[in-house]
């Protein structure tokens, strides 16, 4: 669930030298059926993951220097076991993106193009990973990272679930690592080693994100760039091979694909970052498609879903405008997750909070829930332990209880 570098520049500016005109004030907010447990204030928030009773949320570093601000940017540490989400420890360590996941209880691994805390050296590039032991969450603590080759891209990570491995994508640009995967071995957290790359075959652009579905009888790979989405036959994490690619032209920005925990559904986000309107169920770009993946080589589309509020009812949005000021039409699907067991989808709109849709019927989906806040740019979401979490550029992490 990651934005791609333009936007992600972008965003720096916005964090780091504009602030919402109502920063300070209470802001308004429309709800349906989810109700704020709790809201932890920050800035920068961009990705979420979570292990028994901890919920983990990352902040990029706003400042326009990254060494400017040592307490700015890392990974909070929440406590997520009682009524509302308590702040336990923070990882300080500036860097651009800092996309978190956990590779197993007590370990998690933070994802950078740049970070203060993991320095190159020469024949490296500043993109890499870090490996942080989070057994004792008041004192997080580095024990290993790892610089891709120079020239190499490090935009969004995602450990392959039961193995030691992590999938290092480029970030599903041309222009991005000449479009490699590294899969890194991390069987020991204090020397992680790059054991293989991937090129997919007939991508043009390498992955912008990466999602895995496991069963006895299919191991899948999903990969999000702009052109097209492409599945994997991930069998052997070492030797991926690509069973289809699926380029749908109303999509801008294939952003992150992700299957639904029966792998009957894929739902793809449009990162409409060049071009994209607000104008409700109508837009043609930043939309959500879902499409029946019950036969992997032959993808078939279901629906699609337009952001249904944010922004202006009829402004037209470009990132780039953010940098002189807030952009009320920034509104387009960002951040996915399946409900365990369901067909429940939370979808971010940044602008636009974030949705709860039902897709039991693929094909006429319902929208069940939603949380818009003015003060918004929610980046990503989260369901863990029974609730609905989310995190966001400008109000920090929400906590949701969503009626049955």
């Amino acid at each position: 669930m990651r934005t791609v570098r333009t936007l992600s520049a972008v965003a720096v500016l916005l964090i780091g030298a504009v602030a919402p005109a109502f920063a300070g004030a209470e802001a308004k907010t429309e709800a349906k059926n989810l109700k704020l447990l709790d809201k932890v204030a920050f800035t920068g928030g961009t990705e979420l993951a979570a292990s028994g009773r901890h919920v983990y949320a990352a902040e990029l570093n706003g400042a326009t220097n990254r060494n400017e601000d040592p307490e700015k940017g890392g990974i909070h540490i929440f406590d997520v076991a009682g009524a509302a989400p308590r702040e336990v420890g923070f990882f300080a360590c500036p860097g651009n993106d800092n996309d978190v996941e956990v590779v197993k209880p007590g370990l998690i691994a933070m994802g950078h193009h740049t970070a203060v805390c993991n320095q190159p050296e020469a024949g490296e590039a500043a993109a890499g990973l870090v490996l942080i032991d989070v057994r004792t969450p008041r004192k997080p603590k580095i024990v290993g990272s790892l610089n891709l080759p120079a020239g190499m891209q490090a935009h969004t990570i995602k450990p392959y679930p039961g193995t030691n491995y992590i999938y290092v994508n480029p970030g599903g640009l041309p222009s991005n690592g000449r479009m490699q995967t590294h899969i890194v071995d991390v069987s020991n957290p204090a020397k992680p080693e790059i054991a293989a790359t991937y090129t997919p075959a007939g991508s043009s652009t390498g992955c912008h994100d990466f999602s895995f579905f496991l069963s006895k009888s299919k191991k899948l790979g999903f990969c999000a760039g702009l052109g097209g989405f492409g599945i994997w036959d991930v069998s052997d994490p070492l030797k991926p091979t690509v069973i289809s690619t699926i380029r749908n032209p109303q999509i801008e920005f294939n952003h992150f694909a992700v299957p639904s925990s029966d792998g009957k559904l894929l739902a793809i986000d449009d990162e409409a970052f060049a071009f994209h309107t607000c104008k409700g169920t109508n837009s043609p770009t930043g939309r959500a498609w879902i499409y029946d993946i019950s036969d992997p080589k032959s993808p078939k589309l279901q629906s699609s879903i337009a952001p249904p509020r944010g922004g202006s009812a009829t402004g037209v949005g470009h990132p780039a405008a953010a940098a002189g000021g807030w952009v009320p039409s920034w509104c387009l699907s960002h951040g996915l997750d399946w409900q365990p067991g369901t067909h429940n989808l939370a979808i971010t709109w940044f602008t636009g909070g974030v949705s709860v849709y039902n897709f039991d019927d693929a094909t006429a989906p319902k929208e069940t829930a939603y949380f818009m806040a003015e003060d918004s740019a929610t980046y990503s979401a989260l369901w863990h332990g029974g609730r609905l979490y989310t995190n966001d550029m400008f109000r920090g992490l929400d906590a949701f209880s969503v009626k049955k």
